[in-house]
């Protein structure tokens, strides 16, 4: 099956971010927010720049539960494909734990 458009959803959930004082939560998490936008999105532009993409990252400042990076490809009939589903979350999980290892989002209150 042909994927016809793809949609990445993640939550970050900024009071889990760090467990010590000292750092700006609200700031950190817009900056990751971004970053994980960039990656996603230009590793889409890279490996399926015909397919319809849409990418939303929410931002909750609370810390309880848990919502893991979520991607379904549907196919042109509106189906969701599941092995590429599967694929591309696997691969942009990878990515984003990569691109955002080194902390360079993180804002600390100075």
């Amino acid at each position: 099956m042909e994927i016809n458009k793809i949609v990445v959803t993640d939550l970050i959930m900024s009071g889990r971010l760090f467990k010590e004082e000292g750092y700006d939560l609200a700031q950190s998490a817009d900056n990751l927010a971004e970053l994980k936008g960039q990656i996603i999105m230009k590793f889409m532009q890279e490996n399926y720049p015909d397919i319809e993409v849409y990418a939303d990252i929410a931002i909750q400042t609370d810390d309880e539960g848990n919502r893991p990076l979520e991607v379904l490809a549907f196919n042109e009939g509106g189906e969701v494909i599941e092995a590429a589903s599967v694929a591309l979350q696997q691969q942009l999980a990878t990515l984003i734990a990569d691109g955002t290892a080194d902390g360079a989002w993180v804002v600390r209150i100075q």
